[in-house]
């Protein structure tokens, strides 16, 4: 498991290179969809690779942590447990989940899902929830915000699509 200052760093900088977009390369990305969202892999440097989910109307997104069991998660059982850092406001009705550092709210999230392997699709099966802190022996805490409901559900149903997208760029992915 990654310290939590060394996590809240990553992410600090994942998001700080998001909003400047001056050192970050988007090395895939699944289409826009019909409200602007998509999902991408974005590289910060040699070895620290991020996923974005990204509005692109709204320029409004969210940071999950590149890894091969977040990207290949819909292989494996629900749940599926990742935590994501977004550009967030202290006002959201999902404040107490997670964690706060400074403006980006690092939340802990607990989805489940179902796969389809005949039209390849993921599908949400029930709440959101996530919990209070990084780490829970439970997830009790129901996500309500539909902004962060929003960015799971991109993260969890266009994953098909990016891993499609991959391969048809050739990309090798460490």
């Amino acid at each position: 498991m990654i310290p939590k200052k060394i996590f809240a760093f990553i992410f600090g900088v994942s998001l700080f290179v998001m909003s400047t977009c001056s050192a970050s390369e988007i090395i895939v990305k699944t289409d826009d969809d019909e409200s602007g969202w998509f999902l991408s892999i974005m590289k910060i440097d040699e070895e620290v690779y991020s996923f974005l989910v990204m509005n692109q109307k709204t320029e409004q997104g969210a940071i999950i942590p590149y890894n091969h069991k977040n990207y290949n998660f819909y292989y494996d059982e629900s749940p599926f447990i990742f935590l994501m850092a977004v550009n967030d406001s202290p006002s959201n009705i999902d404040y107490d989940l997670g964690e706060w550092r400074e403006d980006i709210h690092l939340m802990p999230v607990h989805a489940q899902f179902n796969y389809s392997d005949e039209d390849e699709q993921v599908s949400l099966e029930s709440d959101l929830s996530s919990c209070q802190g990084l780490t829970a022996s439970n997830y009790q805490g129901r996500i309500k915000s539909p902004y962060h409901i929003k960015l799971v559900e991109v993260f969890l149903t266009q994953m098909p699509a990016l891993h499609k997208a991959v391969e048809d760029d050739g990309i090798d992915l460490p």
